[in-house]
């Protein structure tokens, strides 16, 4: 991307970070800025007078966003990251959350400039969408304890699933009752959130449908979000949802009939929606780059908006999200995670930079992140709570050496685990610290 591209595009995304639409946008950072590349080169005379031969010094690099200024001066590793941005989609927006009622001063580095694919960091738009919608349909709160009955096509009366039944034909657990007896609502949204179930996913999108589920997110304020498939399914095989029955402890039960969905959605016009040389379908190759278009879309800006919303309702740029204390503390619950322990670098990607400045004990760490095709992206409110001091980071990259998508062969070990966990190092020691390297109001 030319320089003045990414200086445009650099400041249109600080400006409207958190800006309602209709409303003038705060002009942009003087340390978001960038300034042209000084122009010209060495003069014949000069290098005619020369006594001996010198190469020539490469042109100066032209001045960097303060973020990226931060994460050089951090980590030597950066210079490599920063150099390939554009190649691996390397996106970062990070928001000061110190101060209650405050905005806070937002950071970023690239965001938004292309498509990133959010793999599980969409499941939090479903989650919140299908508490709301439920909220709307019982004209109140839509108890937790609410149990899902769903019934398969192929069959009469209501048989569940193949998926909602037992590993082995008849099967029970401890308690004496199948799967498919236990399937209720919060239990299912805390599967989805804590351990990024997909099946819990595909519950809940035959609860909304795909029409519902997209006219619900543009409800919440997200517009540009694009729900287009299930977990592991193609878009043309999740127009159709099953009958679902929803037992609602104390009120009428709620039935859902089968549905197939007529709404076309325009593809997202977030730049380089194809990547990669190849990709494997149905076990073949097909040499051409891999198109998202009808995929799945949430922005770096969108995720990070939507987090802020559920961690701090009450922020100056937080959305109503139509849920009940109780819901909203439901979901962050499911997404706090423990810094140690098996799996925790998995849900948190951020955390082994975090907790290599930090004692993992005083941290609150409220995730969601997704890892699929190559693409990696981590959603994080991260808090000092000594301290007080907090940070909504959101980050994402793609991570794929081989340039073939879909065959289970990606780069994440070698470059978007270590990237991320730096990203959540230089920021947590530049904003988190008591030698912090910023305040809420700027570089110190």
């Amino acid at each position: 991307m030319p320089p003045f591209a990414r200086r445009l595009a650099l400041a249109v995304v600080i400006a409207s970070f958190g800006c309602d639409r209709g409303e003038a946008p705060p002009d942009p950072p003087p340390d978001a800025t960038e300034a042209p590349p000084a122009s010209g080169a060495p003069g014949a005379s000069a290098i005619a007078s020369a006594s001996a031969f010198t190469p020539e010094a490469p042109p100066p690099r032209p001045p960097e966003p303060w973020l990226a200024e931060q994460l050089r001066r951090g980590d030597p590793r950066f210079s490599a990251w920063l150099d390939r941005a554009e190649a691996i989609r390397l996106q970062i927006l990070v928001r000061v959350l110190d101060a209650p009622g405050k905005p806070g001063k937002t950071h970023a580095y690239r965001a938004d400039a292309e498509y990133l694919y959010p793999a599980s960091a969409i499941k939090t738009f479903l989650a919140v969408a299908t508490l709301a919608e439920l909220n709307r349909d019982v004209d109140g709160e839509i108890p937790l304890g609410t149990r899902i009955m769903r019934c398969r096509d192929d069959r009469g009366g209501c048989e569940p699933p193949r998926e909602d039944e037992d590993d082995s034909e008849g099967a029970e657990a401890e308690d004496g009752k199948k799967k498919h007896e236990k399937l209720y609502l919060g239990q299912e949204l805390q599967k989805l959130l804590a351990y990024s179930d997909n099946d819990a996913y595909n519950r809940l999108w035959d609860i909304l449908g795909h029409r519902r589920a997209n006219e619900a997110v543009v409800r919440l304020g997200f517009p540009g979000v694009r729900l287009n498939h299930k977990m592991n399914a193609p878009p043309d095989k999740s127009l159709k949802t099953l009958r679902t029955t929803l037992l609602v402890p104390g009120k009428a039960a709620i039935r859902v009939p089968r549905r197939v969905s007529d709404l076309l959605l325009a593809p997202t016009d977030a730049a380089r929606l194809e990547e990669g040389e190849a990709y494997n379908d149905a076990g073949k190759r097909i040499d051409e780059p891999m198109s998202f278009a009808n995929k799945n879309h949430a922005s770096l800006s969108d995720l990070a908006r939507l987090h802020l919303s559920l961690v701090r309702p009450d922020h100056p740029d937080a959305l109503p999200l139509g849920l009940s204390d109780g819901q909203r503390e439901h979901l962050l619950r499911a997404m706090t995670r423990p810094l140690r322990g098996a799996h925790a670098d998995d849900h948190a990607p951020f955390g082994p930079g975090v907790t290599a400045v930090l004692d993992p004990k005083r941290v609150r760490y409220i995730s969601k992140s997704g890892r699929a095709y190559g693409f990696h992206i981590e959603n994080a409110y991260v808090e000092d709570t000594e301290s007080g001091r907090a940070i909504l980071l959101t980050a994402g990259c793609y991570a794929n050496d081989n340039g073939v998508l879909n065959d289970d062969d990606y780069s994440y070990d070698a470059l978007s685990r270590p990237l991320l966990a730096a990203i959540g190092e230089e920021m947590t020691r530049a904003f988190l610290t008591e030698d912090a390297a910023v305040t809420d109001d700027g570089p110190r």
